[in-house]
């Protein structure tokens, strides 16, 4: 049984799989659920974290993820709520199923978790136990080929606040609003400058940036309820 561990959800790739390098690096236990078998997975179970298979859109998914849970892990330091699904609205209308899967994985799995994982948060023996949301700097910008996904990453900004309230002051709830942070490999020239200037610092900063985010909310005894964008000046 792990003790004092970090959950992070989507944890096979990208930011995911980078924050649970960098708390195994530090002798954190981690726990992580991942959908689909990667090197990455490998890597991290080699690294001695505890990997979850599991996909969410089913419909016995997330209660058996959590008896996985509970059956791993007997205190949680934190929860961080990473696992992602990016589409466009064009690609929404040409699947009947995904207006309610961004639905189910940004809004359903983060509230229904934090409620089942509540206990084990409240066993841990850190004097600081936190929960953490990654939604999305667009979301306070209009986007009209986006609005499906920036309707759920909306959704979740506003249910971190609200369990904020609800689990002070025993659980600090906040969320981190990244712009961009790493491009996709095939991404081109022309769709990568495009991107930088979109922002006033104008770089592609990399994974480091969301873990700094991070550290800077578990450590903070005095932070809760809100939404850190990381978006290099991109509101400016």
């Amino acid at each position: 049984m792990l003790n004092d561990a970090i959950l992070i959800t989507g944890a096979g790739q990208r930011i995911g799989f980078y924050l649970a390098k960098r708390f195994l690096a530090e002798g954190q236990p981690v726990v992580f659920t991942y959908r689909t078998p990667r090197p990455q997975v490998e890597s991290l179970i080699r690294l001695g974290a505890v990997g979850i298979r599991v996909d969410f859109n089913e419909d016995d998914a997330i209660e058996r993820c959590v008896q996985r849970l509970y059956e791993q892990a007997g205190s949680l330091r934190a929860v961080i709520h990473n696992a992602s699904i990016w589409l466009t609205d064009e690609q929404v209308a040409a699947q009947p199923t995904a207006f309610a899967e961004l639905m189910r994985l940004h809004v359903e799995v983060p509230y229904r978790l934090n409620d089942a994982l509540q206990p084990l948060l409240l066993a841990s023996n850190s004097a600081l136990k936190d929960i953490v949301t990654l939604s999305d700097a667009s979301t306070a910008q209009a986007n009209d080929r986006y609005m499906a996904y920036l309707a759920s990453k909306a959704a979740m900004q506003n249910m971190s606040r609200n369990f904020a309230k609800k689990y002070a002051p025993h659980i600090k709830v906040n969320d981190i609003a990244p712009g961009l942070i790493l491009f996709n490999e095939g991404d081109s020239e022309a769709y990568k400058q495009q991107r930088l200037q979109q922002s006033a610092l104008g770089i592609e900063p990399g994974e480091a940036v969301v873990w700094q985010a991070v550290q800077y909310l578990l450590q903070s005894p005095y932070t809760t309820g809100i939404s850190l964008p990381l978006e290099g000046g991109k509101a400016l």
